[in-house]
């Protein structure tokens, strides 16, 4: 089975979501960006995983319940401020945000599903 080189990433941050195509880009990936869950939903079974603004989880109900879903590959960009609770697979990186963190919390899904 080929493994997806497909990532979704979902903010409202324009700059953000170029931010993260270019830095997984140059890894090979392929970033599919979305400024709303709903948006995304379609792509995320398909995907290695999905990166999601903790800004998106705190107004989006189907997101933030995703974030405890232990089967869910989710890598959440979290402010520092309160965040929503998450299962452990969930991996946390907290802005600002550096590219190694960015490709570490998409490694870690990658090696998962290798």
């Amino acid at each position: 089975m080929q493994l997806s080189q497909t990532i979704v990433a979902i903010a409202t941050d324009d700059a953000l979501l170029r931010s993260l195509a270019f830095t997984l880009g140059v890894e090979g990936y392929i970033v599919r960006p979305y400024s709303s869950w709903e948006a995304a939903r379609a792509q995320m079974e398909a995907s290695l995983c999905v990166i999601v603004d903790v800004d998106i989880c705190r107004k989006d109900a189907d997101a933030k319940r995703s974030l405890l879903d232990p089967q869910s590959r989710i890598v959440l960009l979290s402010d520092g401020m309160p965040q929503p609770t998450v299962s452990e697979t969930t991996r946390v990186i907290t802005k600002p945000l550096e590219g190694s963190d960015i490709l570490e919390g998409v490694d870690h899904f990658r090696r998962v599903r290798t």
